[in-house]
């Protein structure tokens, strides 16, 4: 499971270290290299520890790398458990009106970061009806 915590964090230095010494994953160990494998431009960050847990300059913008490896992850969670069925079929339309996969991914993780840092500050909850409404303005409006 991808979550916001310590537990997340070891994981994925031990699995970005594991990836450089070629050793066998499985389980939830294989899904974070493949969310891993998505994104080489934070391969040099694994190794410096905490640094890839602090928002910095990547590719021209700014970038939490634990952050995005963790959003990655709950919203394949969220397609590999079709729950909620929405978000399928978000990325189904913006597929279909011309994204591609990952960028599609993107903005559906755009889009519950934004709710779930939002809600945590306020010290709520994640408001799934929110979430829903926005993925489906997303398809409605702009197609992206």
């Amino acid at each position: 499971m991808f979550a916001f915590d310590k537990e997340t964090q070891e994981r994925i230095f031990y699995v970005a270290e594991a990836r450089t010494q070629g050793k066998e994953l499985e389980g939830i160990e294989l899904e974070v290299a493949k969310v891993l494998d998505l994104h080489p431009e934070f391969d040099f960050l694994w190794p410096q520890g905490d640094v890839a847990l602090i928002a910095q300059p990547i590719e021209g913008q700014l970038v939490n790398p634990f952050v995005h490896v963790v959003l990655h992850g709950i919203v394949a969670g969220q397609l590999r458990n079709d729950n909620p069925v929405f978000v399928a079929e978000t990325l189904k339309r913006l597929k279909e009106n011309g994204a591609d996969e990952h960028e599609a991914l993107h903005a559906v993780m755009g889009t519950y970061g934004d709710l779930y840092f939002r809600g945590v500050r306020q010290g709520g909850q994640f408001d799934l009806l929110e979430y829903e409404s926005l993925l489906l303005q997303m398809m409605v409006d702009t197609g992206k």
